[in-house]
């Protein structure tokens, strides 16, 4: 078995992963602005695999501000979830809270039904301000590509609506490309929500943020050559002493060289 590396040697990629910011994302943000004085709370969804990573801190602070927020964190199916009370505590002191554990592909999936109610009834225990007057509740869905956002609106329209799928859904980031009209979820009390864009930083704090969001797909994978992206991802697995793919794979042993990985995988 070869040494693992203790580091991931990022100087051979290019620099313009830090920029990844596509113009679609750039008018979504604009958009949202535009759309604040209308939105009475914010839904954050997010991927359980990475709860700290991606989420972009100046719109929580900024966008969101005192208004009723949820955070859901999506696909916890895939991830281990031992360390879920250390998460819980450190999203909640950067205000990320109360948060929500789903796995919105199974369709035995419960958690997401007491999204609505628990934020409605932030909505109607606040000041409203300019929408004080306004019957119903405008609800905002935000997150980085990629981690249910869609989904998350079409399930909360078929459970208190009981109606069909109102927005496309699919399995590649960018799926959504606008801000788009109101979609009704729910008609006592009225609620429409505003689905969009997923939205990431301009630029990425290190260069490992946009690799790990990549190893998730929540950036499209021909912003990383594959191999520099796999092997990230191999580099990782051993770090963590997750060996789990020598059997996936049928490998005689772990290895640290994404070329050996590659052609064994080959044969």
């Amino acid at each position: 078995m070869s040494k693992f590396r203790t580091n991931f040697d990022f100087n051979r990629i290019s620099k313009e992963i830090y920029q990844w910011f596509p113009g679609h994302m750039a008018k979504g943000l604009k958009k949202m602005y535009e759309n604040l004085p209308n939105v009475d709370a914010v839904i954050e969804v997010h991927d359980a695999r990475a709860p700290f990573t991606g989420r972009n801190l100046i719109f929580r602070q900024s966008v969101v501000g005192n208004k009723p927020y949820a955070y859901v964190l999506n696909k916890a199916d895939l991830t281990d979830l031992k360390d879920k009370d250390r998460i819980i505590s450190k999203l909640s002191k950067d205000g990320y809270s109360p948060i929500y554990f789903t796995n919105l592909r199974d369709s035995a999936e419960k958690t997401y039904r007491k999204i609505l109610p628990d934020i409605t009834s932030q909505i109607e225990s606040q000041f409203r301000f300019n929408r004080e007057l306004t019957t119903s509740f405008h609800l905002l869905v935000v997150g980085v590509p990629n981690v249910g956002k869609s989904t998350l609106i079409n399930k909360l329209r078929n459970f208190h609506l009981k109606k069909g799928n109102a927005v496309r859904v699919g399995s590649e980031p960018g799926i959504t490309r606008a801000v788009q009209s109101k979609v009704k979820i729910n008609q006592n009390p009225l609620v429409y929500i505003y689905d969009t864009p997923g939205v990431l930083e301009p630029s990425f704090e290190n260069i490992e943020t946009g690799f790990k969001l990549a190893c998730l797909n929540c950036v499209k994978n021909h912003q990383v050559n594959a191999d520099i992206l796999a092997d990230y991802l191999l580099y990782r697995l051993n770090k963590s002493s997750n060996f789990k793919y020598v059997d996936y794979y049928g490998l005689n042993e772990p290895s640290d060289k994404i070329f050996d990985v590659l052609l064994d995988l080959a044969m």
